[in-house]
């Protein structure tokens, strides 16, 4: 099976459209938070709501299907370096080394241009990779 690497730009794009979805996570979080807390919430509640909330994200998405809905987008999708799909377990590994390597900050996603196969520091440690899924066969009627 061949498999078309993601461009950088690519995944610039949708690392850019998931921080708008990432946002309203957090604007609800702080909401919960200060519902559960009947008024102002404390801090770490906050941050615990947050990353519970965004991490859920990306790991339900990666792990049902390999694809958020920035990557949806723009027809990318997370796999195995063999282009499998990858398991939930992979899945939790890559959201944990993405935290460990500060990926939501961004810079680490620059990363992806120094290796053959346009795997972050993050794809590598994780050994997955994001690869471009082909445009759908238009049906002749």
């Amino acid at each position: 099976m061949h498999l078309t690497k993601a461009p950088i730009w690519k995944r610039i794009l949708a690392f850019i459209y998931d921080g708008l979805i990432v946002t309203a996570l957090v604007l609800i979080s702080g909401l919960i938070a200060s519902l559960i807390a009947q008024g102002e919430a404390p801090t770490w509640l906050t941050r615990l709501i947050i990353l519970t909330l965004v991490g859920g994200y990306f790991w339900w998405s990666w792990s049902h299907g390999g694809k958020t809905a920035g990557m949806l987008a723009w027809r990318l999708r997370l796999v195995g370096l063999e282009g499998e799909t990858i398991t939930k377990d992979v899945a939790f590994k890559r959201l944990i080394i993405c935290l460990i390597t500060l990926a939501p900050i961004g810079v680490t996603l620059l990363t992806g241009s120094l290796s053959p196969i346009g795997q972050t520091i993050y794809d590598l440690l994780s050994k997955t990779q994001v690869i471009v899924e082909p445009k759908p066969q238009k049906s002749a009627h």
